[in-house]
């Protein structure tokens, strides 16, 4: 994706990539909204930029209640305002690498990327706390594939096989 963004080289990303990228970025997905920024995952602060106060989203993964709830273990947000509108809410983590992350979600209750989709295209459960901008979206089986394709793209295969950024030795 930096190869084809910032240094226009258009062969960078496969045709089904960039279509899945249109997806990606469009308003129908709307995924941008939340995976935002250089590193897709939302509002970041670098030197020089501007301060801007990190965004949690709920994603309607749980609503073990009826109310909203999620599992004791991890509320989110919440565990540490008590606030009820803060429940299930987390950071939208990076897309950088994440074919290669998974099991997903903030617990890992989604094994592929395909049931990632699957989950953001049905709007995820129904709760009073989920984010107003999980509101689901209708994906062809084609598109789907699409959307994968440019999300393994953004898969930096010299950064993961570096041996000076692997597993320190004990």
């Amino acid at each position: 994706l930096d190869r084809y963004l910032y240094r226009d080289d258009r062969t960078a990303l496969t045709p089904q990539a960039r279509r899945g990228m249109a997806l990606f970025f469009s308003d129908r997905l709307a995924c941008a909204g939340c995976h935002a920024g250089f590193n897709l995952s939302g509002p970041t602060l670098q030197e020089g930029s501007a301060d801007v106060p990190p965004t949690f989203h709920n994603t309607g993964l749980y609503n073990t209640d009826g109310r909203g709830g999620y599992p004791a273990i991890d509320r989110g947000l919440f565990d540490l305002t008590r606030v009820a509108a803060d429940m299930g809410r987390f950071r939208a983590p990076t897309l950088r690498n994440v074919a290669v992350t998974a099991p997903y979600m903030h617990d890992g209750s989604i094994a592929t990327l395909d049931e990632v989709v699957g989950h953001y295209s049905s709007g995820g459960l129904k709760s009073p706390f989920k984010s107003p901008r999980l509101k689901g979206f209708e994906i062809s089986t084609t598109e789907a594939e699409d959307l994968i394709a440019f999300l393994k793209s953004l898969t930096d295969e010299e950064f993961l096989s570096k041996p000076e950024l692997g597993k320190p030795e004990k």
